[in-house]
């Protein structure tokens, strides 16, 4: 059985090297052919690539940015390989994990795609958090219609978080709706059969949410493997560029509605602004920042057995990336806080169970 490894790159030079060389360093199912495509329009970034890739990694450079998706359908369509990996720059494989993903991606005709347990840190202390589901959204729209308070958001809240603690704390495979393209692994004749790997009208985002969609209507599963871990430090490529970012984000956002759910194209400004920090939604009135900078929190002397930290974007803590820990203090390192695009953030404290409470809440602001 042969892999293939997909990376695409935009200016992301110094992140990719290591992305390359997990994936080489990978214990593997058979052989593995890593290719890059490059989408920078920059020739020095290209001949950087070519001077530091390890011999026998595949080089393409595009000479105008195409775009993720199409990037990664030139390499499908003219490469082989019954198992395909996509993994993004800023990602990293460690010990056993393609191994385990190849494993059970093979282990049933059903399965379509498979992904990691995904940390956000090195130090793996943080959990980055699932990939929101389409039928998500329109209810996502309609509670932040009512408040970050109102009871429809708090119940929204509350059923996301039971789903996030399930999958992070699981011992087994856990299928779920959506997966990241950001580091997935994928059964190349399951794409097949879905209509190909992605729609070239997706310029940058949301494509990989399309693909996901078309393999579950084609009667395949998605899975999170938790014995297979990976780090994914999110958003670190091409962080000057987030207005353009959001733009794309926008527009492939419009088209997968359209695609998928004709008639919400008034839910759209509502779900960009929930999946991109833009600094709005306030946790109280007359509010003020708690934390402009890396710091430590007290943990209350009832919660110290066993506590989780949350932080997102959003006031509802959907999506959200999650600390489990125990002790007198919870520390929210400089790695982390270093990551976190410019904007204002929320974070809360509280019970490690599925249906624990939240027993503080606080505001963080990036500049």
């Amino acid at each position: 059985m042969k892999t293939l490894a997909i990376i695409v790159n935009y200016k992301s030079v110094d992140f990719i090297l290591k992305a390359v060389r997990s994936v080489l360093d990978s214990e593997s199912l058979g052989p593995v052919q890593v290719v890059v495509v490059d989408n920078s329009e920059d020739r020095n970034e290209a001949e950087r690539l070519r001077s530091f890739l390890p011999s026998g990694v595949a080089l393409h450079v595009n000479p105008e940015n195409v775009g993720f998706g199409r990037a990664c359908n030139f390499v499908f369509e003219e490469s082989c390989g019954e198992q395909v990996l996509l993994i993004n720059p800023d990602a990293q494989l460690l010990p056993g994990c393609l191994l385990r993903l190849q494993k059970t991606l093979a282990s049933t005709e059903k399965i379509g795609a498979v992904s990691s347990q995904i940390f956000w840190d090195d130090s793996l202390r943080f959990y980055l958090p699932s990939s929101y589901p389409l039928p998500q959204f329109g209810f996502q729209a309609f509670s932040d219609a009512c408040g970050p308070r109102s009871h429809i958001s708090r119940f929204q809240s509350a059923i996301w978080r039971y789903h996030s603690i399930k999958v992070w704390r699981s011992k087994k495979p856990v299928r779920v709706n959506n997966l990241s393209g950001g580091l997935v692994l994928l059964k190349r004749a399951a794409v097949e059969r879905a209509g190909g790997l992605f729609d070239p009208r997706f310029f940058l985002y949301f494509e990989d949410t399309d693909l996901f969609i078309r393999l579950r209507k084609a009667g395949y599963s998605l899975i999170v493997e938790p014995t297979a871990k990976a780090i994914h430090h999110y958003d670190q490529c091409g962080q000057e560029n987030l207005e353009q970012k959001r733009l794309f984000m926008d527009r492939s956002c419009s088209l997968l509605l359209e695609k998928h759910r004709r008639g919400t194209r008034s839910l759209i400004g509502k779900i960009v602004s929930h999946l991109v920090p833009h600094g709005n939604g306030e946790r109280k009135q007359g509010y003020y920042p708690d934390f402009t900078s890396p710091f430590v929190l007290e943990v209350p002397v009832h919660l110290q057995a066993g506590w989780l930290f949350e932080v997102s974007p959003n006031p509802n803590f959907i999506p959200c990336a999650a600390r489990f820990g125990r002790g007198p203090l919870m520390e929210f390192p400089e790695e982390c806080w270093n990551m976190l695009a410019p904007g204002r953030y929320f974070g809360r404290l509280g019970y490690p169970e599925p249906t624990g409470k939240c027993v503080e809440e606080m505001t963080l602001v990036v500049a």
